[in-house]
């Protein structure tokens, strides 16, 4: 077995050079909402580091996201997300994002019989949890298990999930800045190697309290205030932070006041180069229906666009990742399409 190369000269990369001078940098695979709307993407073989405070909506906003890319591209997920709920509260959760439709409750508000069976397909053939039960599991242990569930089912996933990442085993037996630099590492190269994006969901360290128009909040966090210090910041690719304004303040550009539904997704930063923006973006969470939106110029709300990627004239040949093997093929390679009807929903409500 011949040992691998760790060294290059730049004859060995001549064909990668020509298509980068051809094509130019190429983004991630797209999450549903425009770019300059989001300033983000999913890009194969990278990392997504995201953090927030308690109840911010992170794992909300980052289950949205996998949902939107099994439906446009057909991706496969395994998560592990132990605070959201025990196994069958977290497919009901996906449910429920899948068909916007609360996946229990009151008759004429919960999802019919027929969304229940439409969903519970389309979610089981994309979606994998992980529960460890009452096991512990290191980083290390977690990514071998992801590899044991890709053989056992024949599955290739296109992105892994730890939620949060204080659930895995910890040693910090050392310096805990070094530690955890040394997972991040890990999980960076776990994600090049295996060609899948790994996520891990974080909360953010205790924050000093400030005053305005009358209300006490914690303000935006920083990168640099992940738990466990700027480790995060300096080991980190895409950075994402989740932040709930408080309701009725000002916003800082004197454009009125916040909402009682409103959440700002911060780009805090942008790795590989080309693959996210840096910038604060404005989206708003629709309870009943379980989704996030964003508003147009005139204020138009605009939800995820859950078109398959083949669908779309002229968009294959500019987005990463689109493998001609791997398709929704549900309903054929149509899915589930959004409540268009108001009547049918509640009112917003804040989150």
């Amino acid at each position: 077995m011949s040992k691998q190369k760790h060294y290059y000269q730049l004859s060995d990369v001549t064909n990668e050079l020509f298509k980068l001078r051809e094509k130019g940098l190429i983004r991630g695979k797209e999450i549903g909402f425009d770019f300059d709307k989001c300033g983000m993407s999913v890009k194969k073989g990278c990392t997504t580091y995201i953090a927030g405070a308690p109840a911010s909506g992170k794992s909300e906003f980052w289950l949205e996201v996998l949902v939107n890319l099994s439906c446009i591209y057909g991706d496969k997920h395994i998560i592990f997300t132990p605070e959201t709920g025990e196994v069958h509260e977290v497919f009901a959760e996906l449910c429920h994002k899948y068909v916007n439709k609360p996946y229990f409750g009151k008759d004429g508000v919960k999802m019919t019989e027929t969304d229940k069976a439409q969903s519970e397909y389309f979610i089981g053939e994309h979606f994998i949890v992980i529960d460890p039960k009452d096991d512990t599991m290191s980083l290390d242990e977690y990514y071998e298990m992801v590899d044991k569930v890709e053989k056992e089912l024949d599955w290739k996933f296109a992105t892994t999930t730890i939620d949060p990442f204080n659930e895995v085993k910890h040693d910090f037996s050392g310096r805990q800045d070094l530690y955890i630099e040394e997972l991040l590492g890990k999980c960076r190269r776990n994600a090049r190697k295996t060609g899948r994006h790994n996520c891990l969901i974080t909360h953010v360290r205790d924050q000093p309290i400030i005053e305005k128009d009358g209300k006490r909040f914690c303000p935006m966090p920083t990168p640099r205030e992940f738990a466990g210090g700027q480790a995060w910041f300096r080991k980190g690719e895409q950075m994402i932070i989740v932040w709930r304004p408080p309701y009725g303040v000002s916003r800082d550009n004197g454009q009125g006041t916040y909402e009682g539904n409103e959440a700002i997704i911060r780009i805090a930063k942008e790795k590989p180069k080309g693959s996210s923006k840096k910038g604060d973006y404005t989206f708003f969470y629709n309870k009943e229906m379980n989704a996030y939106y964003c508003k147009d110029w005139d204020g138009v709300d605009i939800y995820a666009d859950r078109t398959p990627i083949k669908s779309r004239a002229g968009k294959q040949e500019t987005l990463q990742g689109l493998d001609d093997k791997v398709e929704d093929n549900f309903f054929k390679n149509k899915s589930f399409e959004r409540v268009t009807n108001e009547d049918d929903l509640l009112d917003d409500t804040p989150f």
